[in-house]
């Protein structure tokens, strides 16, 4: 799913239900990615490695930085991201990603 659009329509619906969007914070890639980590840790036999950037709808760049904010933030675990000497993200493996407690919170309070 395309981030923008999503902003766009999230930013549309809650200038005309401010009471039903009031905790819904929408913040940009990384919250598509976390969302399907949590799908894919809710199914029976769990692949991580079925999150790729097709499934997402990103850019191979944006995924990867994506992953690296959620690691980051302490929403996932397990991720291996190689980065470059700028910091920025150059290969990111989510095949043992675990979705910790704080990134289930998270993922609730995006609906």
């Amino acid at each position: 799913m395309r981030s923008d659009l999503l902003l766009k329509l999230t930013k549309k619906y809650a200038q005309e239900d401010k009471e039903h969007f009031q905790k819904v914070e929408m913040t940009g890639p990384h919250d598509y990615v976390l969302m399907e980590f949590y799908k894919e840790a809710q199914q029976e036999n769990p692949d991580m490695a079925r999150i790729t950037p097709e499934l997402v709808q990103l850019n191979e760049t944006i995924f990867r930085i994506a992953v690296k904010k959620l690691q980051d933030k302490g929403y996932i675990e397990g991720a291996e991201i190689e980065v470059s000497e700028t910091g920025m993200p150059v290969r990111v493996d989510v095949a043992k990603v675990k979705v910790t407690p704080a990134g289930v919170e998270y993922e609730k309070h995006l609906g």
